[in-house]
């Protein structure tokens, strides 16, 4: 099967929509594709307990986080690279939907011919 890398590199946080429908689509491929979502620069801040701490809306997270535990659920993984958690700052725990923390040198070998890769 082929993979399907996903680079999430900015959020608007005011669309709720738009950000769910990242992890909305990563499930639906998930039928054709072994995917993967990695969060870098300034989204990882969903990807921490950090988040509500940060002033980020609760029933927002919640929905993001729902989107993302029905991802999971389809067998998409979702890491964060270890350059976001240093540029956000994000010293506290990441939520449990993350499987992993993941380097520069990581992302660089996702994108290999046999991969489809996807900045967003």
């Amino acid at each position: 099967m082929k993979q399907l890398v996903i680079f999430v590199t900015t959020l608007d946080m005011e669309n709720v929509a738009a950000i769910a429908d990242v992890f909305d689509g990563a499930k639906a491929a998930s039928d054709d594709y072994h995917v993967e979502i990695i969060l870098t620069g300034e989204s990882g801040i969903i990807a921490t307990v950090q988040a509500a701490e940060n002033g980020l809306d609760v029933k927002l997270m919640c929905s993001i986080y729902e989107s993302m535990r029905s991802a999971k659920s389809s067998g998409v993984k979702i890491n964060i690279c270890e350059r976001s958690i240093e540029w956000c700052n994000l010293n506290n725990g990441l939520i449990p939907e993350i499987d992993g923390i993941v380097s520069s040198q990581y992302i660089m070998e996702r994108s290999t011919p046999d991969t489809y890769v996807v900045y967003l």
